[in-house]
């Protein structure tokens, strides 16, 4: 059965940066990025994240609400920031320390996993664990472009375009039986840490987080189970996303060595045999 996938919103990148733990100054950056993204808005789901944290930052750094930071200090700071990323990212991190989205020394925050997936050099392709020097983080390409986006505005239309509102952040997902992580090559059961159990668990998704809680209730944090794929799961497998929802039998979800939006049923003949 071919399953179209419903096309990523404005709205939806919004909720994946909105855990319940933000504080009010993060939802505010997050509502003005999207706010200034809306007039271009292409599918980049790069580009609100770094431009909530760069918010963020001129926030923190300027003692201003994101909302008042005009658009040409935005844009300046985009072209001037552009040129020394490495810097960036040290100012980010401050203000995000500052802010209480990222954690400090040994401490979490809620948006550490956001914030390593955006400022994380990635692995040269074919090249896992090798010399190869890999390709830059998300957040400096996404840096380089934001400010032709932003510099091509107008202030006065952006006070007149209205802030999109965010869908649905919080997620819970009832598993009869087991949650897999599929490959091209093996699915595995993902296991409680605590007793390792598999079967009927849920999953809970907050924001850019997302949880296992095993039938006898303990709760675990995996790496391997990230928003988008569990959101792309439940569209293979024909569920509306909802605050809660019910998977009968097995809910397959692919692993980040695979296409973010491929079909976990279908990822090899071997995975496609088991799971049929």
């Amino acid at each position: 059965m071919t399953v179209a996938l419903p096309p990523r919103t404005l709205p939806d990148e919004m909720a994946y940066l909105l855990p319940t733990t933000a504080p009010d100054v993060w939802r505010a950056a997050v509502a003005r990025a999207a706010q200034l993204l809306a007039p271009t808005w292409d599918d980049r789901p790069g580009d609100i994240g770094a431009l909530s944290f760069v918010l963020l930052t001129l926030s923190v750094e300027r003692e201003e609400p994101p909302q008042s930071i005009p658009l040409a200090v935005t844009a300046e700071y985009l072209r001037a920031q552009g040129r020394e990323p490495e810097e960036l990212s040290r100012r980010i991190e401050a203000a995000g320390q500052s802010a209480g989205v990222l954690g400090v020394g040994d401490g979490s925050g809620p948006l550490d996993r956001l914030w390593r997936n955006l400022s994380s050099w990635l692995e040269a392709p074919g090249e896992p664990m090798g010399d190869a020097p890999g390709q830059p983080p998300v957040l400096w390409t996404a840096v380089r472009g934001l400010h032709d986006v932003i510099s091509s505005l107008d202030e006065a239309d952006i006070r007149q375009t209205p802030v999109p509102l965010p869908s649905l952040s919080t997620l819970t997902v009832l598993v009869s039986r087991y949650v897999q992580i599929v490959t091209a090559r093996a699915i595995r059961p993902v296991k409680c840490d605590t007793c390792t159990g598999s079967e009927g668990g849920v999953l809970r998704v907050d924001g850019p987080e997302v949880t296992f809680v095993c039938a006898e209730g303990h709760t675990t944090a995996h790496d391997r189970l990230e928003v988008r794929r569990v959101r792309n799961a439940l569209a293979y497998a024909g569920v509306p996303i909802g605050a809660a929802v019910a998977v009968e039998g097995d809910l397959p979800v692919t692993s980040s060595a695979c296409g973010e939006r491929s079909d976990p049923r279908h990822l090899s003949r071997f995975t496609a045999d088991l799971l049929a």
